[in-house]
């Protein structure tokens, strides 16, 4: 890329603490990327605070690394819910270390997501103190950002949860989600069969966080109307009015941020397994 980095004062949605989880930037760039099972592939990011956020919430990492894996593949031909095949991704035994910024206000908030995951799922978190971390040199760090966001799978060293402005347990359940492996649900590669994008009500240069999935992604069980994973109804709206609809005009619910769904928490077994009885 020939773009010079720069940090961007972004136009969010979560500094107003209404959408945390919906990160929006008018400078929105254009990015090379590999993934297990695909070659190289182009997708679009916005800039927020000097880090590339995909569709709203997924941390890519810093704009100078985005930049630097993008030009690796310069020249290179590029092609144009899901979950991350590839066991280097995901956490050893189901074990996630972690970390609470001492900064961080109301971790209370912090602490239930985890309860939740603990309780649903095979997934079980331990807390990183200066005596065992050098036994978890991976782990997950819970901050305070503005907004919300997380990698997607096990990147390896420390990588960042944002629980920012506006978040609730909910949010950090579906941030812990991604971290887990679990992308959007609307990001599925039958989505066009469940869910209508309107794209006349997409607030301009955002539409890049509809687009279909690129990503190393596995479709597992059903699609999920009512996953956590979701994106909600009026996500980027430049109107008030929706921006993804169901094909089912049967369907009791659109996203929510309340608990892990059946179907989420069968694409986590897919993954780390299930409990021993």
């Amino acid at each position: 890329m020939t773009e010079t980095p720069k940090r961007t004062s972004a136009k969010s949605a979560a500094a107003s603490n209404e959408k945390p989880e919906l990160a929006e930037s008018p400078d929105v760039r254009t990015a090379i990327i590999t993934g297990l099972t695909f070659g190289p592939k182009v997708v679009q990011y916005a800039v927020v605070d000097g880090r590339g956020i995909f569709e709203g919430d997924i941390d890519l990492g810093t704009v100078e690394e985005i930049e630097k894996s993008t030009a690796a593949f310069h020249g290179g031909g590029a092609e144009t819910g899901s979950v991350i095949p590839g066991s280097h991704l995901r956490w050893l035994s189901g074990t996630v270390p972690y970390e609470i910024d001492l900064a961080m206000p109301d971790q209370q908030r912090v602490q239930d997501a985890i309860a939740h995951w603990e309780a649903n799922t095979v997934i079980q978190f331990v807390r990183r103190t200066p005596s065992n971390a050098a036994s978890h040199p991976n782990f997950v760090r819970f901050i305070h950002g503005r907004g919300c966001f997380s990698a997607v799978g096990m990147r390896g060293g420390p990588q960042d949860i944002s629980v920012g402005m506006g978040s609730q347990s909910g949010h950090g359940i579906h941030q812990i989600g991604h971290a887990m492996g679990l992308w959007h649900e609307q990001s599925r590669e039958d989505r066009d069969s469940f869910v209508t994008i309107h794209w006349q009500n997409i607030r301009a240069r955002l539409e890049h966080n509809f687009n279909q999935h690129v990503s190393d992604g596995d479709n597992v069980g059903p699609y999920d109307y009512g996953s956590i994973m979701h994106f909600e109804g009026r996500a980027f709206s430049r109107n008030g009015l929706e921006t993804i609809t169901s094909t089912n005009p049967n369907t009791a619910q659109l996203c929510q941020r309340l608990a892990l769904s059946q179907g989420d928490r069968d694409a986590i077994t897919s993954m780390y397994g299930s409990r021993q009885r």
